[in-house]
């Protein structure tokens, strides 16, 4: 979600902050079809807010796969 709500200057420092890799897939924008997404780790219909720190980037397949989930089981059982 590249919301324009979002302004420019924060989803650049977001975009840097993450290396412009997706934060689950780890896949670099230059393999991304599309462009990575800003998404919000604890989603807002959760109560996330728009704050710099609860936005992260995203593949749009991670993205959509996450949905609105904010907990998940450790697949390798820690």
């Amino acid at each position: 979600m590249n919301a324009p709500d979002i302004p420019a200057s924060v989803q650049q420092r977001v975009r840097a902050a993450a290396r412009h890799r997706c934060g689950y897939c780890l896949s670099p924008q230059q393999y991304v079809m599309g462009k990575l997404e800003i998404e919000h780790t604890i989603p807002r219909t959760r109560g996330g807010s728009d704050d710099e720190s609860n936005l992260w980037l995203s593949c749009s397949l991670c993205n959509r796969y996450k949905g609105s989930q904010v907990t998940a089981l450790d697949p390798i059982g820690f």
